[in-house]
């Protein structure tokens, strides 16, 4: 299948001299979440609402050409598995079908998924096979700490919980954006900050009724349900409505192709800045000694190894970092999580388990 076949055709474009503001509402209004940036009629980039959201400051009035990041650009004539590495290897949410320097098509993660047919081996996968662990906002929690929540997993909404721990609701990072933009009003100097600015509201007021699924479901159902409610990602819940995970787009996505995949292992990074080339260091170097090991213990080829770090500043300075992990290949679905303030170190206990669980594994067969 050819990327023509799947991608939509003449997408909403922006000119980099418009307001960020504008931008945001636009993708809000078109359930879009990233727009092709032209300038005088010629593609130059992407802006994504994902990037919007990770900004602790936006200024309403700034032009998006001060957000534009390149991605890899596709032909109508390449194959879905070609966008679909691409997509991973980008860590992105969306490529543009570029011709003479002219926009003519957009492939997301969302066409791809809607075609989840073309991808035979995850007909039989269920939901728990390859969810993450859970992360949730309380219905009594405010506004700026569901925000940060949103931010630090690097997500685009997040349930709303009772004190039950049952799903009551789902709040979508546009809308907390949203009512941010009209407390501030229509000042040219108006910001958007992550810090230090309090908002009187009752988080329920503005959330959506919840959008689930449950551990036992087919992950084929539950990624339509994805697509058809324009999520990127969904509470997993028991039977009882009470949440023990959340799948993700990202998940579904680095699910497929996994048997046709480029061989060697796939390092997917989230939740850093580019300031962060240290740590960045730390986990390609150290991923890449353990993936060595990992692949000869295991008869591995190909695989996708997938890490979101959260930093947490003390009062005294110091920084602490959660990391969550997960280690995906053929008959591997494995995830690890660890905190500490040496990020080294916590890097070195995540390896540490997860070599200890392969043996184990290795062991029983």
């Amino acid at each position: 299948m050819k990327v023509e076949e799947i991608m939509t055709v003449n997408p909403k474009t922006i000119d980099q001299e418009t307001n960020v503001s504008l931008a945001m509402n636009r993708m809000r209004s078109g359930k879009i979440a990233q727009l092709p940036v032209e300038s005088r009629g010629k593609y130059v980039g992407m802006i994504s609402h994902r990037d919007l959201v990770r900004k602790k400051s936006i200024h309403l009035n700034s032009k998006i050409k001060n957000y534009v990041v390149r991605v890899p650009e596709l032909k109508k004539d390449d194959s879905i598995e070609t966008a679909l590495n691409l997509i991973k290897e980008s860590a992105t949410g969306a490529l543009p079908v570029v011709e003479k320097e002219k926009i003519i098509g957009v492939v997301s993660r969302t066409d791809i998924i809607r075609k989840i047919e073309e991808f035979p081996e995850v007909s039989k996968l269920k939901v728990f096979e390859i969810m993450n662990e859970a992360y949730s906002a309380n219905k009594n929690e405010d506004i700026e700490v569901v925000m940060e929540k949103i931010r630090d997993h690097d997500a685009d909404s997040i349930p709303l919980i009772n004190d039950e721990n049952r799903v009551i609701g789902l709040l979508r990072a546009n809308e907390i954006l949203e009512f941010q933009m009209k407390e501030k009003g229509s000042d040219s100097n108006s910001h958007i900050r992550g810090e230090k600015e309090r908002f009187d509201i009752d988080v329920t007021s503005i959330m959506e009724d919840p959008v689930i699924c449950y551990e036992d479901d087919d992950l084929t159902t539950a990624a339509i349900l994805m697509v058809n409610k324009h999520m990127h990602s969904l509470a997993v819940c028991d039977k009882g409505q009470r949440i023990s995970g959340i799948l993700t787009m990202d998940d579904v996505i680095n699910t497929l192709g996994e048997s046709s995949s480029t061989e060697g292992m796939l390092v997917n990074v989230s939740g850093l800045s580019s300031g962060d080339s240290d740590i960045y260091g730390i986990i390609f170097a150290m991923a890449e000694k353990f993936m060595e090991r990992f692949s000869r213990v295991a008869n591995l080829k190909n695989g996708s190894f997938s890490v979101h770090v959260v930093k947490h500043k003390s009062e005294e300075g110091g920084i602490k970092y959660s990391v969550r992990t997960r280690l995906l290949a053929k008959k591997v679905n494995m995830t690890v999580s660890y905190s500490g303030w040496n990020f080294g170190k916590v890097m070195s206990e995540i390896f540490d388990v997860y070599e200890k669980r392969s043996k184990k594994e290795l062991n029983k067969d």
